[in-house]
């Protein structure tokens, strides 16, 4: 595949159609030491911060390190004390490459994505759209070495 024809697919492709189910949300009033009990429960780098639907703000890893790592703080205090809360939200009918484009910009690995009635409906993530541009190259992606310069000493197999 060339990268013309994956640059129109990233056009054309849009955001619902690729995105996971999973979301992990939570309400401003939540603890940050639960909002980060919940990611480390749930294996996630973020927790959307819902009121009555709407998106007002997100906790994620960098908001962890760089804000509470290394600081006293009241671990009972709310989550919203520490959120980014303006994140950049898209709507799942944006196109993956809005995506990707917003994320790189901005520096994000996780955006949240709400409905025209502006309601929490998921999120998109990184890691979803490295799949889903890995996908495009199955058998560059699977066959490289870890290390580039690798130059194998034998042949693999029996």
């Amino acid at each position: 595949m060339t990268s013309k024809q994956v640059e129109e697919i990233l056009k054309e492709k849009k955001i619902y159609q690729i995105i996971n189910p999973r979301l992990v949300q939570a309400s401003p009033s939540i603890s940050i030491k639960s909002a980060i009990e919940l990611m480390q429960q749930n294996r996630s780098g973020y927790v959307v911060i819902a009121d009555n639907k709407k998106v007002v703000g997100l906790l994620t890893e960098a908001e962890v390190v760089q804000k509470i790592l290394g600081v006293t703080i009241n671990w009972e205090a709310p989550a919203s004390e520490f959120m980014n809360t303006s994140p950049v939200v898209l709507s799942p009918k944006d196109s993956v490459g809005t995506a990707i484009d917003k994320m790189a910009s901005h520096h994000l690995y996780h955006l949240p994505l709400a409905n025209e009635s502006n309601e929490l409906v998921g999120v998109i993530s990184v890691r979803t759209i490295i799949r889903f541009l890995a996908a495009f190259y199955p058998t560059e992606v699977y066959n490289l070495p870890p290390n580039l310069d690798q130059i194998m000493k034998s042949r693999e197999g029996g």
